[in-house]
């Protein structure tokens, strides 16, 4: 059974609340907002329910992520149009990093990840973009203000 101020989440619902009272079947809980709820036993849990929205958003970008086997001269070459600014950049903001490194340390796939995350800008843009260098840049140059400003 449940305890006076544990805190339960809803097994169905995005609810959650601090236990006040049990009576066997029914557990009374106050909400962050103060409301309280009556919710049966069977309905609660302790631990909070799994975002399914946040693990599909998270296997989808895993399943863009490349791989050394996937690199091709085609990928090389993108990553050769990167502007050199944006690539400064980029490099500077890897190496003072949670786990500093070196950039240049990098394979092809890695820099490319590393680019598109911190810049929004998925690999398939930048191919898009290679012959028009320019248009790339100012695109990354948006995303990675973002990353910068945000970085530690």
């Amino acid at each position: 059974m449940f305890s006076v101020g544990q805190k339960l989440y809803h097994k169905t619902r995005k609810l959650s609340g601090v236990v006040q009272e049990c009576d066997g079947r029914t557990v009374y809980l106050v909400q962050e907002n103060g409301v309280e709820i009556e919710v049966p036993v069977r309905d609660l849990t302790l631990e909070p329910p799994v975002d399914k929205d946040a693990v599909a958003v998270e296997a989808a970008r895993m399943s863009r992520l490349l791989s050394a086997r996937d690199i091709t001269a085609e990928h090389r070459r993108v990553l050769a149009v990167i502007p050199a600014r944006t690539l400064q950049a980029v490099a500077g903001l890897y190496e003072r990093g949670a786990k500093p490194a070196r950039f240049n340390t990098l394979d092809v796939a890695q820099k490319l990840n590393y680019i598109a995350e911190v810049t929004a800008v998925p690999y398939r843009t930048m191919k898009e973009y290679s012959d028009r260098p320019g248009e790339l840049g100012l695109m990354m140059a948006k995303g990675l203000a973002r990353s910068i400003e945000s970085a530690p």
